[in-house]
């Protein structure tokens, strides 16, 4: 009789739908990780109403750290910047599926490099006359938009290597290297156009105090990406949450959220060659970097190469093919 009860229960949870997972959304930031959490709070609260699950976030600066939880499936969700979203699409599963679009529907930002209004510098040529004398206040190695970016853009493509130029090269996050310049620490700072409109209303002072002498030309904004072994349900609710959020539905409330979170719009679709633009990028730094490296010898030099080309076009096949 009791193997017959037990026979029975299991029929009959085979017959009862699968219980949901809970979703974990990590969030990538450069600012206080506690009021992030604070500002993001209600568009996660609307999220898990509208896909029916328990959604918890999990905010951090630390790239590595987000990756790992990512590989460990301890996040299914995650927004993060594009050099980021290529890590986890190689090595963690990960597809992108939205990017951030900001108020006035920008979907693209510039990468900004700020001295203070008195400051002699007035564009990338006068700062790149006076080697060894300044303090550079640079993006945390990896970062898109403050590391990546200014690299290529600002000082790869005139043979320039910035550990070797300034007088001292110091990393921060964006937030962290405003400050350094407003304190007089550092007298270039590295910023973009995305996070600078929001350090202008936490430190408006100090930012009338700074003027733009240099930025860069426009790159895709930060994606969203989710593990490609949610089902098939999960990834169509959690995509169709983030889409229709603040232009389908009680749009005005979404919309004050969106903006208290990240004075964001919504978001668009998007998919995994729009990292293209980033991993090209990261091709020619690492082969810019390997000809600076004068502890190889020509044949490791050129298997690194050789190796970096093979990772190229694998991520370029990986990522969709040529955009």
């Amino acid at each position: 009789m009791l193997h017959r009860s037990i026979a029975l229960m299991l029929l009959l949870a085979s017959w009862l739908p699968a219980a949901h997972a809970d979703i974990t959304v990590g969030i990538l930031v450069s600012r206080n990780a506690e009021q992030t959490l604070e500002d993001w709070q209600p568009v996660l609260d609307d999220m898990a109403a509208a896909i029916g699950q328990k959604v918890t976030g999990v905010v951090t600066s630390d790239r590595d750290e987000l990756l790992r939880k990512f590989k460990d499936k301890q996040i299914q969700v995650a927004r993060v910047d594009n050099k980021l979203a290529l890590d986890a699409v190689e090595t963690a599963n990960a597809q992108v599926f939205a990017r951030l679009s900001l108020i006035g529907n920008l979907n693209e930002y510039r990468s900004l490099l700020l001295v203070r209004k008195n400051s002699g510098i007035v564009d990338a040529d006068s700062l790149l006359k006076q080697p060894k004398t300044l303090r550079y206040a640079g993006g945390k190695t990896g970062t898109t938009a403050e590391y990546l970016i200014p690299h290529y853009h600002l000082f790869f493509k005139r043979n320039v290597l910035p550990e070797q130029f300034f007088k001292q090269y110091q990393q921060f996050t964006a937030e962290g290297a405003f400050v350094a310049l407003a304190r007089n620490q550092a007298d270039v700072a590295v910023s973009n156009t995305f996070e600078l409109e929001q350090l202008k209303e936490k430190y408006p002072r100090d930012f009338a105090q700074m003027r733009i002498v240099w930025q860069s030309p426009p790159f895709a904004f930060d994606p969203l990406v989710l593990r490609n072994d949610l089902s098939s349900k999960d990834k169509a609710a959690i995509s169709q949450f983030f889409l229709d959020y603040g232009r389908k539905g009680n749009t005005a409330q979404a919309r004050q959220r969106l903006y208290y979170a990240d004075q964001l719009a919504g978001f668009v679709k998007a998919d995994n060659r729009s990292l293209r633009q980033v991993t090209d990028l990261q091709l020619f730094h690492d082969l810019f970097r390997l000809n600076f490296d004068t502890a190889l010898s020509p044949a490791a030099k050129e298997a690194k190469q050789k190796a970096y080309y093979q990772r190229f076009d694998h991520l370029v096949g990986l990522l969709g093919g040529a955009k």
